[in-house]
């Protein structure tokens, strides 16, 4: 079996250039293509459970996620991915859908399969069931999108409740006074936080707050579909719709559309990150747009920092979301 030995022997370089093009490192051109070419001569192939054990790292990191369905974190991901490949990381991703239970096992199981960090996004877990699994292995996490309040570490944000009152405000110059807002699970950071914009722009422009115009629940089609079907067919319907959330968004388009209604004429809507979907309706329809890659980005390089020796009181970075159009 060949070694990174003989590679560096018949590429003509050093065994350290070798070492640096494994690790995803940057060579001169001419180096590169001969270290390529050794490896594909000689059937080169890294042991990872060797070189782990050598460098007691795994060069892996874990990537805990709600799901991929909603574009938001498929982004989110693949920044992250991109960043960490380009420092010699191999990323391991697992979701847990929603769901408590899945949320603490596969924590656990990422934490005990050796990564050297972890890219999170939290939802259930308390800080004391994260300390409890998260002891075991000391390894630097860096939470994305949401907190769990009481665990000091890294994080990367969007700025939620300012682009949501920006969002509202710009329906309220339209001249709406009754607006509903269908959001996430209350539990979520980001539903509280979207939630808290809503409240604020309601305040600014002294807007008495209707609970019966606000509505919790799950980031699903079904829920913005169901909710909005709700909320239309009360006796003094709002005349303008925040959905603060991809799927929530889709379901409302859809059962307006079902109903005939037109947007934003018979009712106005105001959406959060279907971008690309809005964008071709006529007339586009307006969305929160949050930073994806660049939060993806920004979590990967936090965590670089932190494995290359950054010793530093835990940082949050707020990123600022953009209003589209």
């Amino acid at each position: 079996m060949s070694t990174i030995k003989d590679v560096a022997r018949l590429a003509g370089v050093s065994v350290s250039t070798v070492s640096k093009y494994i690790n995803g490192g940057a060579l001169r051109r001419e180096n590169l293509e001969a270290v390529r070419n050794a490896i594909v001569q000689l059937d080169y192939r890294v042991n990872p459970i060797a070189r782990s054990l050598k460098t007691r790292r795994s060069h892996s990191i874990g990537i805990l996620l709600p799901s991929l369905d909603a574009p938001f974190f498929s982004s989110v991901f693949l920044a992250s991915d991109k960043v960490l490949r380009e420092h010699g990381y191999h990323s391991l991703m697992s979701c847990y859908y929603a769901d408590h239970g899945l949320e603490r096992d596969y924590l656990g199981y990422l934490l005990n399969a050796g990564v050297d960090g972890l890219i999170y996004v939290p939802e259930n877990l308390t800080a004391e069931e994260f300390q409890e699994l998260a002891t075991r292995r000391d390894v630097p996490v860096v939470q994305v999108d949401r907190l769990i309040p009481g665990v000091a570490a890294d994080a990367v944000l969007a700025e939620n409740k300012k682009s949501s009152c920006l969002a509202v405000s710009r329906l309220i110059e339209k001249g709406h006074r009754r607006i509903a807002l269908l959001g996430g699970p209350n539990a979520v950071q980001t539903a509280k936080e979207r939630l808290a914009g809503y409240l604020q722009a309601l305040e600014l422009y002294g807007i008495l707050y209707d609970g019966a115009l606000v509505f919790s629940g799950e980031l699903s089609f079904a829920f913005g579909y169901q909710s909005f079907m709700e909320v239309m067919d009360t006796e003094t319907p709002p005349t303008a719709v925040f959905s603060t959330n991809h799927d929530i968004t889709m379901g409302v388009i859809t059962a307006a559309r079902e109903r005939g209604l037109r947007i934003p004429e018979d009712v106005d809507v105001f959406g959060f990150d279907c971008v690309d979907v809005c964008a071709v309706m006529s007339p586009p329809l307006p969305v929160v747009h949050q930073p994806e890659q660049e939060i993806g980005r920004a979590a990967a390089a936090y965590l670089i920092e932190r494995l290359e020796g950054y010793l530093g009181a835990p940082r949050m970075t707020r990123l600022p979301c953009k209003l589209v159009p």
